[in-house]
């Protein structure tokens, strides 16, 4: 089935491929969005409710998915002049579930700067914020079960090829090192990309956020999970009714509500989107061991109210040594505990330790 993004798109594809769409200048970063035709041919689960999206099934539960999406991004560059070294490389960023690109570069808030990316340019590093497919600005299937990990998955390798072969915009020449930063569900795409491709991977390294191993049966719960055409009728009505959101953003903050704003509570739920029910289903993917030889960090916070419940993250060494035997052939491995963060670490008042610990693993993933 014909993506309807594509279809309202499908004349100027050929004219956005890799152009600007609009661009932006800030204090230290030029921004410019762009849409990428991303090709897919990748098997999939015919039932999304496999818990590992397709990676332990045999052939016959497999299906076919080939295709080409719209990929929406947003690609920031430093203002300044940057040492050729980090001028080479680039970090995808990947959100999470019912989160956009907007994740990595929300609005100022109470004379905060919530933006990574920004952040990054600061420091002379350039940036791609992508949508999923199935979100935001990218292509939408019709049939949400076209959506799994393994889709986007194969798209941010995808991705990742070709920001090593080709020019993202006209006068930025191709990147020797693309890191990935994932957050939550984010991660897990990198997980499983890591996990299916191995050696292959054309990653240089990988910073997961938000996210730990998950054993079958256990993914944190979401309060509030509902089918997105129930929850706005106005704007998802005509939705496949496998395409899920949440009304409740309330566990991707610290609980101690002095943490974070209350207005970046609002403009979380103003800016919602939706994710694919096997977003939820799928999770185990991350208890599968990944034979990526790369480098690997984990960053997660301290009050992320799914994942460090029951004092889970305050052991650091153990966690880490945990976490460290599903990447057996990581050049290397770590956990970092960000103290007072929630699961969305880039949203709350801690937000500057996670983004220095996210630059200071792309520095050093970057010289390996």
């Amino acid at each position: 089935m014909v993506p309807s993004l594509r279809t309202k798109l499908g004349a100027l594809a050929a004219l956005l491929h890799f152009s600007n769409i609009y661009v932006a200048s800030g204090q230290f970063c030029s921004c410019s969005s762009l849409v990428v035709p991303v090709h897919v041919d990748v098997l999939i689960p015919k039932d999304p409710a496999d818990p590992f999206g397709g990676l332990k099934s045999n052939a016959s539960s497999l299906r076919r998915l080939d295709e080409t999406y719209d990929v929406f991004g947003v690609f920031c560059q430093p203002n300044t002049a940057v040492s050729s070294e980090k001028a080479e490389v680039i970090q995808l960023l990947v959100h999470g579930f019912t989160y956009t690109s907007q994740y990595w570069s929300p609005p100022t808030e109470e004379f905060r700067n919530y933006s990574y990316t920004e952040f990054a340019c600061d420091r002379g590093l350039s940036s791609l914020a992508i949508d999923l497919v199935g979100v935001g600005l990218s292509s939408r299937p019709g049939n949400a079960s076209d959506v799994q990990f393994a889709t986007n998955a194969a798209v941010v390798s995808q991705l990742a090829r070709h920001l090593k072969i080709a020019s993202i915009i006209a006068g930025v020449q191709p990147f020797r090192k693309v890191i990935g930063i994932g957050h939550s569900a984010g991660s897990a795409t990198l997980t499983f990309s890591a996990t299916a491709e191995g050696a292959h991977s054309p990653f240089d390294g990988f910073i997961l956020t938000g996210n730990l191993n998950v054993q079958p049966g256990t993914l944190p719960s979401l309060p509030g999970i509902m089918s997105a055409r129930d929850d706005t009728p106005l704007r998802w009505g005509g939705l496949d009714p496998n395409y899920i959101t949440t009304n409740n953003r309330s566990l991707f903050y610290p609980a101690n509500s002095n943490s974070f704003s209350p207005r970046m509570i609002i403009f979380d739920a103003f800016t919602k989107d939706v994710g694919p029910l096997s977003a939820q289903l799928q999770g185990s993917v991350t208890s599968l061991p990944a034979h990526y030889p790369g480098p690997v960090a984990k960053v997660v916070g301290s009050e992320d109210q799914g994942f460090c419940a029951g004092g889970n993250c305050v052991d650091v060494v153990a966690l880490n040594a945990a976490e460290r035997l599903l990447w057996p052939d990581a050049r290397s491995f770590d956990v970092v505990v960000s103290q007072g963060s929630g699961h969305d670490l880039n949203l709350d008042f801690f937000a500057m330790a996670p983004f220095n610990t996210y630059v200071d693993f792309v520095e050093q993933f970057a010289a390996l």
